[in-house]
């Protein structure tokens, strides 16, 4: 019996909580304090090997900790762009590295970034903790990289256990075997797993419901076959794949010769490759390790193989595995979405018909319902937390109706592994409806109102909140109104964005300020997300220039970068009419089905947002101000028809016209904008309060209203105006707390502070 020490990386999380990572296993823990937490790991090695489940060994022979400080370049980010911070930002590291002498190598782990990496020098273990830190760190806004950031100090300790050497003997591995072993092991994870990996979300990745399915798929495995399983996005094709995995072990663990399992994906297997040609004598070495090792490989992103190596498919990874696949020397497991396994199939049919697809259908509602329960049975269980029968009932409804980019049962996994991670930490016992529906309102920025039936709209409020943003623009309103209560409602129809909106009408009337306050009222409660995305279409004038829009190969374009990573969001598609043809040809998919395709085959889902575009097509210019006339928006709307092909206008839910703008609503909008100053933060800090004369409205309203422009020049004569006479103001001595009153007189802006002061006077 040797015995072997693994380390444990541990750090406090409370004053009676402490959590551990048994690096290089995947078991994690929480106990009282590390001496139960020892006793733990140590308790779960010797059951797992008492099962005769593979535990692997120590990858390093001793282990250190050392805390690094990184300097990494952090940045804001809106829907104008990424800003980076002025200045680097420095994060604690903490990393834990140790070598294996007798393999020849070194490795490190970095348990807060959940990284790992090998290493040949000991010299070179400072620049790599730097590089693999900015690689996860760089570009991230301050809030996503906060929880990489360490909390206390953590320690390290040793965890000892009792490893049988005759099981190993009587396994009578050649030496060839364990080498393949060692090296697959780089560029690989075995499976199956030693314990349970705690995933993202909490919960237990298990495959509830599925036992026929994962039966079938152990059965074919253990029989030699290449697999394909085929799911949509949350079906669970993952966690029925390495509980398949569990049971073929189970099942082959007795031959004479029993296969392996890994895991890995593409760029992985051939990382290491620098130089032109070396990766497919990395290949080359995947396959006799996994030959000699009798070895199944599971590649998580099965496309991914067409596109990596060569130019294109047919010098891809893909093309240079085929011939080892035909001749059965190597076999493969992949997972793949429907419309990636029909792309795949395009490109390179002779790789797809290699392998046996299975498709795993989303769970009907009873089936989801019961792995509902069965969340809230482990919820009990393992964290004394209980979820509410109502609770459950709410989030599947909300799930069901709002979140249609993903299936059952895994975007319920996620959800609820949520609110039960939020209850712990908010030391909550129980999760109600009314938690439920809150997290769901963070999670979407839809607020409450939205997702509760018996909550109804109070038509005066909405009509209050749109009149309170847009001004001389009834007719608008009653439009914006109406996509509220369909909304709300549930008649909006299910297979198309929200609503489909064309804003017409002059610059300067409102129609970018009408797409702000509808994006604020559905997507407001999701607090620090702008939840308005603007793109200029007068930057896609070109057929090319599309693949900004969409992407190019596995980068994707601005749009479909967005739509991922905020599903619900309003997306402004401003000055609409100046794009390429090929830009409307690729939005009629979007209009119709609230999905988009790239080159790829892979799906943009925006049944979750609001589209809205604008144009200018049918505006006369220099016309006076005033509401236009119904003969003028008759015109407008024949123009629009004319323009733009009947396939892509039909589309489009309502043409919503905006009216040029009368003085009496300029005055409105001056006196708007006006108060929108005391918003800002120099004068939020110190308490200062904006007083405004009538007079100095209306000049305001005078000097910033153009009939060519609207009140698109309103803000910068608040700005040239009143802004700089406030500023000069605060130069003086301003006492905080005071009210700072503006006149216009005799043709000057005058700011007068409340202790009696005046400032010089300024000309308009």
């Amino acid at each position: 019996m040797a015995l072997v020490s693994y380390p444990l990386f541990c750090w406090q999380l409370d004053d009676d909580s402490v959590f551990g990572v048994l690096l290089g296993t995947g078991l994690e823990a929480v106990e009282r304090n590390a001496k139960r937490l020892k006793s733990a790991m140590a308790e779960t090695l010797h059951r797992e090997r008492e099962r005769d489940r593979y535990v692997p060994d120590p990858e390093v022979d001793d282990a250190h900790l050392r805390i690094v400080k990184v300097q990494v370049h952090l940045a804001h980010r809106t829907d104008k762009g990424s800003f980076p911070l002025p200045s680097p930002t420095e994060i604690a590291v903490a990393a834990v590295h140790g070598a294996k002498p007798s393999e020849g190598y070194f490795k490190c782990w970095l348990p807060w970034l959940d990284e790992s990496f090998y290493y040949y020098e000991e010299a070179q273990l400072p620049a790599l903790i730097q590089h693999y830190t900015r690689d996860r760190l760089d570009g991230m806004s301050p809030e996503e990289a906060q929880r990489y950031v360490t909390r206390g100090t953590p320690w390290l300790e040793t965890v000892e256990s009792r490893r049988d050497d005759r099981i190993v003997k009587r396994q009578g591995l050649p030496r060839h075997v364990r080498e393949a072993h060692e090296q697959l092991a780089i560029v690989a994870d075995r499976l199956p797993e030693a314990g349970a990996r705690r995933p993202a979300h909490g919960m237990p990745e298990a495959a509830w419901e599925q036992g026929a399915l994962v039966d079938d798929i152990a059965t074919r495995l253990a029989a030699g076959s290449n697999l394909l399983l085929v799911g949509e996005v949350g079906v669970g094709k993952s966690v029925v794949i390495a509980e398949a995995i569990r049971r073929a072990h189970r099942q082959t663990s007795s031959r004479e010769v029993a296969p392996t399992f890994w895991r890995s994906n593409s760029e992985r297997l051939i990382g290491r490759a620098k130089y032109l040609g070396e990766w497919q004598a990395l290949c080359d070495q995947v396959q006799q390790w996994l030959e000699a090792s009798n070895g199944v490989l599971w590649v998580t992103d099965f496309l991914n193989l067409l596109q990596v190596g060569g130019e294109g498919p047919e010098e891809s990874m893909a093309s240079y595995l085929l011939p080892a696949l035909r001749r059965g020397s190597l076999r493969l497991i992949g997972e793949a979405r429907p419309e990636e396994m029909e792309a795949a199939r395009r490109q390179l049919p002779a790789f797809v018909d290699c392998f046996e697809p299975l498709l795993l259908p989303e769970m009907d509602g009873a089936r989801a319902r019961r792995v509902l329960d069965l969340l809230a049975a482990q919820s009990k269980s393992a964290w004394s937390v209980d979820i509410e029968p109502n609770a459950l009932d709410a989030g599947y409804r909300l799930l069901s109706r709002h979140v249609r980019y993903e299936r059952f049962p895994g975007k319920a996994v996620r959800f609820f592994g949520e609110c039960v991670r939020e209850a712990i930490a908010d030391r909550v016992s129980a999760i109600t409806t009314d938690s439920v529906l809150g997290h769901f309102a963070r999670f979407t920025g839809l607020p409450e109102h939205f997702l509760r039936d018996d909550q109804p709209l109070d038509d005066a409020e909405v009509q209050a909140y749109f009149a309170g943003r847009l001004f001389g623009q009834d007719e608008a309103i009653r439009h914006l109104k109406e996509v509220v209560y369909l909304f709300k409602s549930g008649l909006n129809d299910p297979g198309k964005p929200i609503a489909t909106l064309l804003f017409a009408g002059p610059t300067g009337v409102g129609k970018t300020a009408a797409a702000k306050a509808l994006a604020g009222y559905f997507y407001g409660a999701q607090s620090g997300v702008d939840p308005l995305f603007r793109i200029d279409m007068s930057e896609f004038q070109h057929a090319f220039q599309i693949a900004r829009l969409i992407g190019t190969g596995r980068r994707p374009g601005r749009l479909v970068e967005h739509v991922r990573q905020r599903p619900f969001s309003v997306v402004l598609l401003d000055e609409i009419e100046k794009a390429d043809p090929s830009v409307f040809d690729m939005l009629l998919g979007v209009l119709d089905e609230g999905r988009l395709r790239d080159s790829q085959g892979r799906i943009t889902d925006f049944r979750g947002s609001l589209i809205v575009m604008t144009t200018n097509l049918g505006v006369r210019q220099g016309s006076a101000a005033g509401f236009a006339p119904e003969s003028e928006v008759g015109d407008a709307t024949h123009e629009i028809r004319q323009f733009f092909r009947p396939e892509f206008f039909n589309r489009i839910d309502r043409l919503v016209h905006f009216a040029p703008l009368g003085a009496e609503s300029i005055a409105s909008i001056a006196q708007h904008e006006l108060q929108a100053l005391a918003e800002r933060e120099g004068l939020k800090r110190r308490r200062l309060a904006l007083r405004f004369s009538p007079e100095l409205v209306g000049f305001v309203a005078r000097a910033g209203f153009s009939p060519r422009y609207g009140a698109r020049p309103l803000q910068r004569a608040v700005e040239h105006h009143v802004v700089a006479a406030v500023g000069r103001a605060l130069l003086g001595d301003v006492r905080d707390g005071a009210l700072i009153e503006l006149d216009f007189v005799d043709g000057t802006v005058q700011v007068r502070v409340s202790d009696g002061s005046v400032s010089p006077p300024r000309g308009p």
